[in-house]
C-alpha cells in the first residue's frame, strides 16, 4: 500500500490530538458519562472514528500497541504504522495500549499487564469499540469522579465482563484502565470504579 493511498489522521494534527486528550481526560474523570469525540474523516474499516482518534492521540514510537484479530488487518497496521510509529505487539501483556474492534476477541482483563508495586501506571489500557454505549444490560458505578452512583449500559460486552471488571477493581492501584467508545463518543472506566450488576 502507498503512502498515498494511506487514509487521513487528523486534518489538524496538533489542535485535534490535543482536543481528543482533554476529551478523554474529561472520560476518565467522569466515569461512565460519555463524551463526544469526534475522530478522522476516513479511518480504515473496522476501526471508527472514536478508536482512531485515541489511538492516534495517545499511540506514538514510546508506546507499544496490540490489536486484536478484527483490528489486525494490513489496512489498520499501516494506517497506525504511518501515523504513529508505535510498535505493533503480539503479546498483549507487553502492550501499553491495546486496540480492540470486537469485544468478542477479548482475550480476558488478566490477559494484560496489570502493573507492578513500584509502577502501578505501567499498566495496559484497553480501547474497547462496541456497537453502542447504550441498549444493553445496565450496571451501576461507583468510585471516584461520581457523586453518588451512575448507570451505564453498553451493547456488546462478553457475559464475563463485569464480574472481571469487579475483580481488576479489587486489585487497586493495579489493574487495567479501559475506555468504552461506539461511533460518536468515549467512555471511561479507571481501575478505581467500581461497578454493581443490579
Amino acid at each position: 500500500m502507498r503512502a498515498d493511498m494511506i487514509p487521513l489522521a487528523f486534518r489538524d494534527p496538533v489542535h485535534d490530538s490535543q482536543s481528543a486528550f482533554r476529551r478523554l481526560l474529561r472520560a476518565l474523570s467522569r466515569p461512565g458519562t460519555p463524551v463526544s469525540l469526534p475522530g478522522p474523516a476516513e479511518a480504515p474499516e473496522p476501526m471508527g472514528g472514536p478508536l482512531a482518534a485515541i489511538a492516534l492521540t495517545l499511540a506514538d514510537a514510546d508506546c507499544p500497541i496490540w490489536l486484536d484479530p478484527a483490528l489486525s488487518t494490513e489496512r489498520v497496521r499501516r494506517y497506525l504504522h504511518f501515523h504513529t510509529n508505535a510498535p505493533q505487539l503480539a503479546d498483549p501483556r507487553a502492550a501499553a495500549i491495546a486496540l480492540i474492534g470486537d469485544a468478542g476477541w477479548l482475550p480476558g482483563l488478566n490477559g494484560f499487564h496489570p502493573g507492578d508495586a513500584p509502577y502501578p501506571d505501567r499498566s495496559t489500557t484497553l480501547i474497547l469499540q462496541l456497537p453502542a454505549l447504550t441498549g444493553g444490560s445496565t450496571v451501576r458505578l461507583s468510585g471516584p469522579g461520581i457523586e453518588t452512583t451512575t448507570s451505564l449500559a453498553p451493547l456488546g460486552l462478553p457475559n464475563w465482563f463485569w464480574p472481571a471488571w469487579h475483580e481488576n477493581a479489587a486489585r487497586y492501584p493495579l489493574g487495567v484502565d479501559i475506555f468504552l467508545t461506539d461511533d460518536r463518543a468515549v467512555v471511561g472506566l479507571p481501575r478505581s470504579t467500581n461497578v454493581e450488576v443490579p
